[in-house]
C-alpha cells in the first residue's frame, strides 16, 4: 500500500518511514500539511498518516482540505 506521512519532525518521520516500509508499504514524506497536499495532488496514495501540529498547514486543516476536495478516499 502506499503510504502518504505527514511529519514535521525528521526523526519520527524516519521511524514511521523505516517501519511501514518493513512491513512492506511504500512510504512518500512531507514535512508539513502544505508540502503533503502538494503530493497529493500529483501522486496517488491509499493511507495518510498525519502529525496535528505542524508549520505552514497543520494536520486538521490537511484532513479538512481531503475531506472536502475530489481526490479519491484516504483510511
Amino acid at each position: 500500500m502506499k503510504i502518504l506521512v505527514a511529519e514535521d519532525n525528521v526523526v519520527s518521520q524516519n521511524i514511521l518511514e523505516k517501519i511501514l516500509e518493513k512491513t512492506g508499504h511504500e512510504v512518500m514524506t512531507a514535512e508539513n500539511g502544505l508540502k503533503a497536499w502538494e503530493l497529493l495532488q500529483r501522486n496517488s496514495v491509499r493511507m495518510v498518516i498525519t502529525d496535528w501540529m505542524m508549520p505552514e498547514m497543520d494536520g486538521l486543516e490537511l484532513c479538512q482540505k481531503l475531506r472536502s476536495s475530489d481526490l479519491p478516499d484516504y483510511y
